[in-house]
């Protein structure tokens, strides 16, 4: 009896150390060595943050001699732990979604094998989720003087609440500083620009995270065009004066348009505008003063008007009415009468001009007459020429043949 008790016991005992059983499992237990141990803790958390989510990322642990099964992510806020989140082990990477736009939060990763959990990881950094803003809308530049002014509609603010705009000017390949507009202001004033040339401003949202798409507008600053340089001449037609001009600054805008104003007596008499650089002014009255201004316009609107000139439109006088003329021995004598007209302009005096041997020759007189005795002496005919001159310059000239009588042998 006693050795019957004896054989059972260890029977039972032999069974359990050689994991004997009745109707028992197959299943086996995890593989794992003779020593494993916790896995260590995962390291160089990373997170990045999206809009309402942050992929988290690290590297994988050591296993401690056991196959990892998982990983937990570990959420905080600054109120504490705000959730656990279970990965498999597959990949080292987590979508942790479902957080506040505009909450900080940071993550730690723990390990978990067949022996257990590893202790945490340290946490991140902070990342905030965020949206994306849009692009400000209707974008406006309006140029004035040495300044451009810019004004948009606001952003598209994603559900997150704008900080504030980026401005930045280009100046050509050169960038300018950056303004910081807050995000209650829907514009900015640049100023001390240079006038005609072009800036390109960049305009970004920033809602304390993230800058949305750029808008951009061209504009070049300007203002009127400087004054005028002017000249005046007379023409001796009568009864006109041309006028040209110079503008050396444009105001940096292309002119349009140039005004012409006339003066009698202090008073505007007409006023012509013209797109040329020059003008006729007409149908003024000879041997009176006329006084000129010009003034160039454009798309911001007139300049100054130039210094005011002086001009008297002239006329030649009329040629010489009767003239006639009488050879002798050596000599010819002229004689003549004043002209019909002087178109204002007094007769000065007298020019007679012919040609003697292929050379011009002149002489003056106040007279109404002229005795010319330096002629060859040899009975050839020559033309005459009989002008009247004034201040406007010598007019249209009477035509004479005359010759000398020289002695017959």
């Amino acid at each position: 009896m006693l050795n019957g008790r004896i054989r059972l016991v260890a029977a039972v005992w032999l069974g359990v150390v050689l994991g004997w059983g009745c109707g028992g499992s197959d299943a086996q237990p995890p593989v794992q060595g003779p020593h494993a141990t916790l896995p260590r803790a995962p390291s160089l958390v990373i997170a990045v943050p999206g809009d309402g989510q942050v992929t988290v990322t690290w590297d994988v642990p050591g296993d401690g001699g056991s196959a990892l099964l998982d990983y937990a992510v570990h959420v905080y806020s600054d109120e504490g732990e705000v959730r656990v989140v279970t990965v498999p082990v597959s990949e080292p990477r987590a979508v942790v979604t479902e957080l506040a736009n505009g909450t900080a939060y940071a993550f730690s990763v723990v390990a978990r094998n067949a022996r257990g959990r590893s202790v945490a990881s340290e946490r991140s950094d902070r990342v905030v989720p965020h949206v994306t803003p849009g692009a400000v809308q209707n974008l406006v530049a309006v140029e004035s003087d040495q300044t451009v002014t810019l004004s948009w509609d606001a952003a598209d603010d994603k559900g997150m609440p704008l900080d504030s705009y980026f401005v930045t000017p280009f100046f050509e390949a050169r960038e300018g500083e950056t303004v910081r507009v807050p995000a209650t202001e829907l514009g900015k004033t640049f100023h001390s620009m240079t006038n005609g040339m072009a800036v390109r401003f960049v305009v970004v949202a920033y809602n304390g995270h993230a800058r949305g798409p750029e808008a951009s507008i061209e504009a070049t600053p300007f203002t009127t065009p400087g004054v005028p340089v002017l000249t005046a001449e007379p023409n001796a037609g009568g009864g006109r004066v041309f006028l040209t001009w110079r503008v050396d600054d444009t105001g940096g805008n292309p002119i349009t348009s140039y005004r012409v104003t006339v003066y009698l007596e202090g008073e505007v008499i007409r006023t012509v505008e013209t797109f040329e650089t020059r003008a006729s002014v007409e149908s003024l009255v000879n041997a009176t003063t006329y006084q000129f201004t010009v003034e160039a316009a454009n798309a911001a609107g007139w300049g100054q008007a130039s210094e005011r000139i002086a001009a008297m439109p002239t006329r030649y006088p009329s040629k010489p009415r009767n003239a006639t003329c009488q050879g002798g021995h050596g000599w010819i004598s002229f004689g003549w009468e004043p002209p019909e007209f002087d178109y204002g302009h007094p007769v000065t005096g007298y020019r007679l001009s012919t040609v003697i041997d292929g050379d011009s020759a002149d002489w003056y007189t106040t007279d109404p007459g002229y005795h010319l005795t330096t002629i060859p002496n040899d009975g050839r005919a020559f033309s005459f020429f009989i002008a009247a001159g004034s201040a406007a310059g010598f007019g249209e000239a009477a035509r004479l043949q005359c010759s000398t009588w020289p002695d017959r042998p």
